[in-house]
C-alpha cells in the first residue's frame, strides 16, 4: 500500500497541472502570401485576374492533442468558416499545452445524411443564409469558392465561377502539429489558410456553376492536403514585425434583396453600425456588432447611395454602397 500512495500523489499532481482553458481557433486566410480580402483582385497560378465574393468551408471531427500526447475529442463541435472571419471559439477544455490539431474538412457522414432542420439557425449545421447545402440527399457544401475570373485577357474578372463541393467523398482529413500554451485562461490554435492553393492546377475559367461531386471539385478538395492549404502559424523571428491588420468593408451584391456587408475590423472590440442615406438621414442603427463577419441588410431600402459607418472607441470607418431596384 505504501508503494501505491506516492503513485497516486504524482497522478493527482499531474492532473492538477492541467486546467480548464478557453480554446480559440484563429484562421489567417491568405492568397499567395497576402491577407485574403473579399473582392480584392489576385492572380491565379496561370496569371489570370481573379476575385472572390464568398469562401466558406466546414470543419468537423475536431481533436486536440495536448499535454504529452493526450487526445481530447471535441464532440459535436462543428465550425462553419467564412473567408473574412478569423476567430472561432471551440469551447472550454481541460488542456494546457497543445501539441497537435486534427480535423476533417467537410461534414462527417452521419451529419451529412441528416438535415438542417435538425438544428437551430444559430448552429453551424442549421439553415444558413446564403445556403450551405444543396438539400438532401446531396447534403452540405463541404468547401465553397465563389467569384469571378478574367476570361478575355483584359485584366478584369468578369466570368462567374462557383465551386461548391458536395458528397461524402469530398471529406479530407487534416492532421497538424501545432504549438500553443495558455495565456490568462485562453489558448489560441492559429493556422494560416492558403486559399490560392485550393485552385492550383484548376482552370477556374472553365468551371462555370459547379455544385456537385465533379472531378474538378474533388481536385479542389484533394488540394487541401496535396498543397498543404492549412499550416501552423509560425511566430516571426526576433526583430521582424508583422504588418498591422487593417480594417476593410466590402459589399457583396450577389444577393437579390440587398447587398451583404463583409467586414473585418482592426480592433477586437464591439462596434456600433450606422447606415445613412446620401442626405445623411439615419436609416439603420445597430449596437454590439462584432469586429468581423457579415451584416445582412434586412430593412427595405430604396434605390440610391448609402454609407455604412462602423464605430468603436478606437476606430471609425465608413463604406459606401449602392442599392438598385
Amino acid at each position: 500500500m505504501k508503494k501505491i500512495i506516492p503513485f497516486l500523489s504524482v497522478l493527482l499532481i499531474a492532473c492538477s497541472m492541467q486546467a480548464q482553458n478557453d480554446v480559440n481557433l484563429i484562421l489567417n486566410h491568405q492568397f499567395d502570401g497576402v491577407a485574403f480580402v473579399y473582392n480584392d483582385v489576385y492572380a491565379d497560378d496561370s496569371g489570370r485576374a481573379i476575385r472572390f465574393d464568398r469562401v466558406q468551408y466546414y470543419m468537423s471531427s475536431l481533436e486536440i492533442i495536448h499535454d504529452g500526447g493526450q487526445t481530447t475529442t471535441l464532440t459535436d463541435v462543428y465550425v462553419l468558416t467564412n473567408g473574412n472571419v478569423s476567430n472561432y471559439s471551440l469551447g472550454n477544455y481541460n488542456v494546457n499545452n497543445i501539441e497537435g490539431f486534427n480535423f476533417n474538412l467537410g461534414v462527417d457522414s452521419v451529419a451529412n445524411h441528416g438535415n438542417t432542420s435538425n438544428y437551430s439557425t444559430l448552429h453551424p449545421l442549421g439553415p444558413q443564409t446564403p445556403k450551405m447545402d444543396w438539400d438532401w440527399p446531396a447534403g452540405y457544401f463541404f468547401l465553397l469558392l465563389d467569384g469571378k475570373v478574367d476570361n478575355d485577357g483584359d485584366g478584369t474578372p468578369e466570368k462567374t465561377f462557383q465551386m461548391r463541393a458536395i458528397g461524402d467523398m469530398m471529406l479530407k482529413e487534416v492532421d497538424l502539429t501545432v504549438s500553443s500554451t495558455p495565456t490568462t485562461g485562453v489558448i489560441n490554435i492559429t493556422l494560416n489558410v492558403h486559399v490560392d492553393k485550393w485552385i492550383k492546377n484548376i482552370d477556374v475559367a472553365a468551371v462555370g456553376i459547379d455544385h456537385s461531386s465533379s472531378l474538378t471539385n474533388q481536385s479542389m478538395c484533394e488540394n487541401t492536403n496535396t498543397n498543404q492549404v492549412f499550416e501552423p502559424y509560425q511566430e516571426p523571428s526576433t526583430g521582424i514585425s508583422l504588418p498591422k491588420k487593417t480594417s476593410y468593408i466590402t459589399s457583396d451584391y450577389s444577393m437579390t434583396y440587398a447587398p451583404v456587408l463583409n467586414y473585418s475590423l482592426s480592433y477586437k472590440e464591439s462596434y456600433s453600425l450606422l447606415i445613412t442615406d446620401i442626405n445623411g438621414k439615419r436609416i439603420i442603427e445597430e449596437e454590439q456588432i462584432g469586429f468581423e463577419g457579415n451584416y445582412f441588410i434586412l430593412k427595405e431600402l430604396k434605390s440610391g447611395v448609402y454609407f455604412a459607418t462602423f464605430l468603436c472607441n478606437s476606430e471609425v470607418i465608413t463604406h459606401k454602397f449602392i442599392v438598385q431596384r
